[in-house]
């Protein structure tokens, strides 16, 4: 059986707690409005915003602890599709 090596991350409130650390404060949610679209946050977890036309302005998922905890890559969870 064929097994992902992308880490699965788990959404949960204590994941989302940490989010708004990040998410909320990210140039690049802040300038898309994030917080009004669905998912609002922890995108690494639960896809990307359904927000379009976005485009990649900034990014905090890097520093993010969830990101190093998970040895997560990339970035722009918001965004990628």
């Amino acid at each position: 059986m064929f097994e992902s090596s992308k880490p699965v991350i788990e959404d949960t409130e204590e994941n989302r707690k940490i989010c708004r650390n990040y998410c909320t404060r990210c140039p690049n949610a802040k300038h898309h409005c994030l917080d009004k679209h669905q998912p609002t946050e922890l995108f690494c977890a639960r896809g990307p915003s359904s927000a379009t036309s976005m485009k990649m302005m900034g990014c905090f998922c890097q520093a993010c602890e969830i990101y190093i905890k998970n040895h997560l890559r990339g970035g722009f969870f918001c965004v990628r599709r």
